[in-house]
């Protein structure tokens, strides 16, 4: 019979709390994980369907067709390009390669937990900084900033309030800190901004050695389940990084889907237009019931509701929509729905004005 003693967790892993996902309902429709309502590109599925037959073969282990078309894309060079299996994996090699146990890191209090995680997991610590109306503040974070802080960690847009700093502010941020300080963006919906000045943060990678930007195909290309996301950054600190990558963490189909959904122009648009549209109706409909919500640069919106987010959340899900009340990310008073099609957005209306009412 097993004892308690064979084996202990390690002490500052006690109160690590594990990842809270969107929720998925039997024959409910899903809104709580910022999915693209298209799908996955149709060039990526028929790319699947072509490659199926070498599964039985170890995948090429730097991704290096990947890397080659997004360096073409980018007007980079591949070996600026670290790929893995989702921005998660990323996130965690990057803490992996440069915290040492009793480290810090930074980041935005209301933000994607995964920063957290990855910095504890190697035994750092994490420090917080405040949002402004829904955008990383960076005049806070700079502020926050000490000796000890090896890295930072800056959602844009954020997730899950949908704001986003300038390029103006990344740039002012970038020049103030320690060269020695990684400053990591996340653009993990920055295909979905409008904003025209959002940050060009391809281009401060030639002034700023220390930026490190990641992005994913999960969200906008609609691969979520494949699990393919990438760092862009300086070749020296990508080289670093890959010390501790493991040698097949991107599977061939994972692979060859993200390349064609790379290059499927047409989803990308029709994506945009949906998300245009969507964020139109949200915004009228938040306003018609009196609701404040921030305005979003990314697929989703966050919405304060005048009742316990939970309860929302409960109530939807009996209607057959799944939202995400956001008390995981410290807004107990908000919820966050993703931008669906039309349809999607019409039935989730219905579903929340009942859960408002009720």
């Amino acid at each position: 019979m097993w004892g308690e003693n064979y084996m202990k967790l390690r002490d500052d892993l006690q109160y690590l709390a594990p990842y809270t996902a969107g929720k998925k309902a039997p024959g409910a429709l899903k809104l709580s994980s910022n999915e693209n309502p298209l799908g996955p590109s149709p060039l990526a599925m028929e790319s699947i369907k072509s490659s199926v037959g070498e599964i039985h073969i170890y995948p090429e282990g730097t991704s290096a067709q990947l890397r080659e078309a997004l360096a073409a894309r980018d007007g980079l060079d591949p070996s600026q390009y670290l790929v893995g299996n989702g921005s998660d994996e990323v996130l965690t090699m990057i803490a992996g390669a440069f915290i040492n146990p009793g480290d810090r890191g930074l980041t935005a209090v209301h933000t994607f937990s995964e920063y957290n995680f990855a910095v504890r997991l190697f035994g750092g610590k994490m420090d917080f900084f405040d949002l402004n109306q829904g955008a990383l503040d960076l005049k806070s974070a700079q502020k926050c900033l000490t000796s000890r802080h090896r890295m930072v960690f800056l959602c844009n847009p954020n997730n899950p309030t949908g704001g986003y700093f300038n390029h103006e502010s990344l740039e002012e941020f970038l020049a103030g800190v320690p060269s020695d300080l990684l400053v990591v963006v996340d653009e993990a919906y920055r295909e979905y901004s409008t904003a025209g000045d959002f940050p060009r943060t391809l281009e401060l990678l030639k002034t700023y050695p220390n930026l490190l930007i990641t992005r994913t195909f999960s969200k906008i290309y609609g691969l979520a389940a494949l699990r393919v996301g990438y760092a862009v950054g300086a070749p020296g600190l990508i080289r670093d990084i890959s010390v501790v990558k493991q040698p097949f963490n991107v599977g061939t189909l994972n692979q060859g889907a993200a390349l064609a959904a790379l290059g499927d122009e047409s989803f990308l648009h029709e994506s945009l237009e949906i998300n245009a549209q969507g964020k139109k109706f949200w915004y009228k409909s938040c306003e018609d019931l009196g609701l404040v919500y921030y305005p979003t640069q990314a697929n989703f919106l966050a919405i304060k509701v005048p009742k316990p987010a939970k309860e929302i959340f409960t109530r939807m899900i009996e209607l057959g929509v799944a939202i995400r009340p956001l008390d995981s990310f410290g807004l107990p008073g908000w919820i966050r729905i993703t931008i669906g099609s039309p349809e999607q957005n019409q039935k989730c209306l219905a579903a929340f004005k009942i859960s408002l009412n009720d």
